[in-house]
């Protein structure tokens, strides 16, 4: 066990920290990190090391304080690179009061903006959650998507035992070496979602996929690249875009979800295809990922 350190996270306000931890934790189960009442905790892999980390809030929305205690539990890493990871996964860097001001004139995200004030998305752990959750998804109903993320890992996950609480950590790269499709089937996975997400895995493994390489692509470069990858469509990557690496002008218009919410909220007749929703985007641009965080959480919210 290594030595606990704090730090208190810098990050740009309104950050409405108990929505976002609760969006966090995969609800409706508390696996990969426990919330409660203005804390989170949970075991994060950061670099080649694993970081036990109580993350506590304070403050208003519009003035939020973060401060992290964490402790190296196994591996090797540096306190800044403990820092990066964490204002990386709270996108601590996104100025909300710039997408606000810039969507403002439209009366449906003004509205939205009101009721989820403070309201951002929290990146995935690693570019591989953010990927298998992705694939897990495509095509399937919230519920049942849920279900195989629980089941993925609870059956894969390296389970932690911090501070008296057992943490369950999304299956890496290298919790998959030895695993089948096969193996997948039991849990309901389809053959092809299998061998994708296993594929992607053994890519990196392996060397021949480097998520960190692809970190400083413009959006369009990175988009193309991820598409490359079996498996991988424009929703995939525009999703994993947003969830691994932060970007936040990504629209995944194909999104059902997203669909829906616009119909709903904007009183249209009928659902809107992937392309009016990309020529409804132009307007939200260069914040369509954030436009599209609001709204998937929408009719959610009350």
């Amino acid at each position: 066990m290594g030595s606990s350190n704090t730090f208190d996270l810098k990050i740009n306000g309104p950050f409405d920290f108990q929505r976002a931890f609760r969006d966090v934790t995969r609800a409706p189960f508390q696996l990969t990190e426990i919330v409660q009442k203005n804390a989170m905790s949970g075991v994060f892999p950061v670099k080649s090391a694993l970081v036990g980390a109580e993350i506590q809030a304070s403050g208003e929305v519009d003035h939020p304080k973060i401060s992290i205690a964490y402790e190296i539990l196994g591996g090797e890493t540096e306190p800044a690179h403990v820092s990066t990871y964490f204002h990386q996964l709270f996108q601590a860097h996104v100025d909300l009061r710039k997408f606000y001001q810039h969507v403002s004139g439209d009366v449906v995200m003004a509205t939205l903006i009101q009721r989820l004030h403070g309201f951002t998305f929290i990146r995935k752990h690693t570019f591989f959650e953010a990927m298998a959750t992705a694939i897990i998804d495509q095509q399937l109903n919230v519920a049942f998507a849920t279900t195989l993320r629980e089941r993925f890992i609870r059956q894969y996950g390296r389970q932690v035992r911090w501070r008296g609480v057992e943490y369950a950590i999304f299956p890496q790269p290298e919790d998959l070496a030895t695993v089948t499709s096969e193996d997948l089937r039991p849990l309901q996975f389809s053959q092809r979602k299998a061998e994708y997400i296993l594929d992607i895995a053994h890519a990196i493994r392996q060397g021949e996929f480097r998520p960190e390489a692809l970190q400083n692509l413009d959006d369009a470069a990175l988009l193309n690249e991820l598409i490359r990858l079996r498996g991988v469509g424009r929703w995939t990557a525009e999703y994993v875009g947003m969830m691994a690496f932060g970007r936040v002008d990504y629209l995944p218009a194909a999104d059902i979800g997203l669909q829906r919410a616009i119909q709903q909220l904007y009183h249209l007749p009928k659902r809107p295809t992937e392309m009016e929703v990309r020529e409804r985007g132009e307007a939200w641009k260069p914040y369509r990922g954030l436009a599209t965080f609001y709204l998937w959480h929408a009719l959610e919210q009350h």
